[in-house]
Formats: structure tokens, sequence, C-alpha cells
């Protein structure tokens, strides 16, 4: 299972952003648990593993068979596993893609570093993005840092986006001493 988490990991981030910005999060999570208990069955298995259909028909008759039950992401989500011949993986990124909904839902810090407190509107602005992304629970924390020299930088979790003046001419340092 370790080869194909790692191999489905991709996929699940790819699904669960989409999923973020289409406010579907809740409804693939089902979808995609759906998906990954049918692929176990020997029905589906015999449909994926029929070497006559090409990776087209495959996807097609796979959405035939759930079309009431799936969203636009996750008829993409099948095609683009047909079309790379993963879809062996969808139980695995289902696993992935409800892990990362749990993480999602119990988000609560979100740090932004900014050169000097930002304007009400703009702050909100800010607030209103994140929010978006991470949910409406998530708690956002602005700090002053004068070294990034301007732009910001955000920190959610363990993940972080240098957005800063220092950062960018920090990364053009390291390309030029490439």
């Amino acid at each position: 299972m370790i080869e194909l988490t790692s191999l489905a990991r991709p996929y699940a981030k790819a699904i669960f952003s989409a999923a973020l910005e289409a406010n579907e999060v809740d409804s693939v999570a089902s979808e995609l648990s759906l998906l990954g208990a049918a692929i176990q069955t020997e029905q589906i298995e015999k449909i994926i593993e029929n070497p006559e259909l090409s990776k087209k028909e495959t996807a097609s008759k796979l959405i035939n068979i759930f079309d009431s039950e799936l969203t636009a992401l996750a008829k993409r989500l099948i095609d683009v596993l047909a079309e790379n011949g993963r879809l062996n993986l969808l139980q695995a990124i289902s696993e992935i893609y409800q892990q990362l909904l749990q993480e999602h839902k119990d988000q609560s810090s979100i740090e932004v570093v900014v050169v000097s407190n930002p304007s009400d509107e703009s702050k909100n602005i800010i607030i209103k993005k994140l929010q978006d992304l991470h949910g409406a629970s998530a708690n956002i924390n602005f700090k002053e840092d004068a070294t990034i020299m301007g732009g910001m930088f955000l920190k959610v979790g363990d993940e972080t986006l240098d957005l800063s003046i220092k950062g960018r001419v920090k990364k053009l340092v390291n390309q030029l001493n490439f």
C-alpha cells in the first residue's frame, strides 16, 4: 500500500484542492468512498482490467455506472486516472482525501506575515480568501516582520508559501548561483 499511497497522493491533493474551490469537499468525499469501495468488487475489477477496452471506454463505462452519484469533479478524476492507467489508485486516493478533509476541518491556525499591518479593507480581503480556502473556522493571525521587505509570507500548519520580496530575491540569487 505504501507505493500506492505515494502514487495516489498527488491525485488526492489535486481533487481536494478542486473540491475546495468548488465548495464540494463533502460530496466529493462520499463519491470517492463509493468509488474506492466499488473498485474492489469483482464486476468493476473486470471492467478496469478488460484488455479489450480502451482507456477512454473504461472511463466511460465507470462514469455510466455511477453517473447519477458523481459530480463533474469525480467524473474528471475517473477520466484522468483512466488516461494514466491509474484506476487502481481509487481506494488509496479516497483514503488520502479523507485524511486531507479531516486535517482541513481541524485546521485552526494560519499565520500571515507582512511588513506592516495592512488596512482593514486589505485585511478583510486576505481573511476572506484564506477562509474560502481553509474553512470559515480558520484562526488567522497577522504578524509584522520588516525583514521580508514587502509582499507576504503564509504559514498554514506545516506548509509555507513565501510571497515576500525577500523570498523572491533569495530564490533569484539561488538560481544565479546554480
